[in-house]
């Protein structure tokens, strides 16, 4: 039985120039990233917004040439004039986007997606901005729905990864015996650590309260583990007092100038332990592939830089 007059008009169907204009800002600001995505990444690289804003412009007009020829994909892309505001909404928060994947995709190190993956995903941020200014609630509602859905994704995926700890941090440094020791004397500052050649240096400088008893700049050298024992030895020299003591897998070398007490030095040696978590994060950095998970954060830092 043939439809009723004016049946067909209460059909809701989307028209296919939708999709196509989605799919074409897709397509074009993913080509768009390769060429000066580069410009972009610098200006936030040197915290210049006037950086961001010359390497937009080149995007900006593409998406407006989208526009001109999809022009009933969206109600904005109608007329010349709204087309101009739909072209700036589309890069500006397709940016806003882009920057907050990059956000995302720092946050999860060491996991990292395939390289092939990098632009189809920027030009996605983009293509669903265009989606909620399209014709048709229903495909708003997706856009809109995929946007959140997106956002909460990105921010719990970080969330799975291996987070900044002691242990992934003495792993990075390369410390011997994969462990780090330490020795806090009374009257010195918190060491400083130097790590280069298979060895660890602590040097120590005196407090503002006064020397100790190891006198001027004592030294605390960490070693791979050779003939060392468990008790200190000590070792001949002309110039310093050298006490070698082995711990575990590592041979801790107390070197201390002749002026101070021998047995002071003694027992700096012996009162070398493993250092705490918080040791550890005060005399060794974050190791690369444990970054801040808080993407948000990141996000914000980032967008704070440049003004």
């Amino acid at each position: 039985m043939p439809a009723a007059p004016g049946s067909r008009e209460r059909v809701h169907v989307i028209d296919y120039r939708v999709p196509l204009q989605i799919a074409v800002v897709w397509l074009v600001m993913g080509l768009s990233t390769a060429f000066v995505g580069w410009l972009v990444l610098f200006g936030f690289f040197v915290q210049s917004a006037l950086l961001v804003l010359i390497g937009m412009v080149g995007p900006f007009a593409v998406v407006y040439l989208v526009g001109t020829f999809t022009t009933r994909g969206s109600p904005l892309t109608a007329k010349p004039l709204p087309r101009l505001g739909w072209a700036a909404l589309v890069t500006v928060l397709g940016l806003v986007g882009a920057v907050f994947y990059n956000a995302v995709v720092e946050s999860s190190g060491p996991g990292k997606p395939p390289s092939w993956l990098a632009l189809p995903a920027l030009g996605a941020s983009f293509a669903l901005v265009a989606a909620m200014l399209a014709h048709g609630l229903v495909v708003r509602l997706v856009a809109g729905a995929v946007t959140v859905a997106a956002v909460a994704f990105g921010v719990w995926l970080p969330t799975t990864m291996p987070d900044d700890d002691a242990a992934s941090r003495i792993a990075h440094a390369d410390l011997p015996g994969g462990v780090l020791l330490i020795a806090t004397p009374e009257g010195y500052e918190f060491p400083r650590l130097h790590v280069s050649d298979g060895r660890a240096t602590l040097d120590y400088s005196t407090s503002e309260q006064g020397g100790g008893e190891l006198k001027a700049f004592p030294r605390l050298v960490l070693l791979p583990g050779s003939d060392g024992t468990a008790e200190p030895e000590y070792r001949p020299d002309r110039v310093n007092h050298v006490f070698v003591r082995r711990i575990g897998d590592v041979d801790a070398v107390a070197v201390v100038t002749k002026m101070a007490d021998v047995e002071a030095v003694r027992e700096f040696v012996l009162s070398v332990r493993p250092a705490t978590d918080d040791e550890v994060k005060r005399l060794l950095p974050v190791a690369p592939d444990r970054r801040n998970r808080d993407v948000l954060r990141r996000f914000a830092n980032t967008w704070a830089r440049l003004f």
